[in-house]
């Protein structure tokens, strides 16, 4: 199985959701070989087949649909762990969280690399879906899109495979709650 740890050389959808929250993490988990440990509410809120078998029937989405797909590039240095993959010659993804948030940015950014990865390895990508428990965000993905996406895997590469630290803003919300704070040299105290 894919290890995040073992396999630090590849870019997942965790580092660029991670970078979207803070550059610093991305930069932690490979220098330090820290990993945050499931918390409660991670895993109350993982789905599991069941439950995003609903989720595919209740957006209609087009047959065949696959869940949990597991999808490494080599080529590219890229990895992730699609939700769901619909269709056949035009594919939907989608990424699918229990609980809705305030701030989701990171969340587009993680299912905006699906789409990317998926393009990439099975077939173009046209719509990519974001359910944030009853609240659906559907995402036309364009060509922009996914080279935004290819840029921003090779900036979080580059931070990763850095031996300094990114230079961010400590943002008090943020860092208050960061499970890397007590790794971070630019959080505080």
């Amino acid at each position: 199985m894919f290890n995040l740890i073992i396999n630090s050389e590849y870019i997942t959808s965790w580092d660029l959701k991670q970078y979207a929250y803070c550059p610093m993490i991305p930069w932690l988990r490979s220098n330090y070989m820290v990993e945050e440990p499931m918390t409660i509410s991670m895993d109350v809120g993982r789905l599991d087949i069941n439950e995003k078998e609903v989720v595919a029937n209740e957006l209609g989405l087009p047959k065949p649909v696959r869940y949990e797909v597991y999808l490494i590039s080599r080529r590219l240095g890229i990895a992730g762990i699609v939700d769901i993959v619909a269709g056949s010659k035009r594919l939907v993804v989608v990424e699918v969280k229990k609980f809705r948030r305030r701030w989701f940015k990171h969340f587009e950014v993680q299912l905006k690399f699906y789409a990317y990865l998926v393009t990439k390895e099975l077939a173009p990508v046209t719509t990519a879906i974001l359910k944030l428990n009853n609240y659906v965000v559907k995402y036309r993905v364009e060509f922009e899109d996914l080279k935004i996406i290819e840029e921003l895997v090779n900036r979080v590469r580059e931070v990763k495979e850095s031996p300094k630290p990114p230079t961010v803003n400590p943002d008090i919300n943020k860092c208050g709650i960061c499970w890397y704070r007590r790794y971070c040299i630019r959080a505080g105290s």
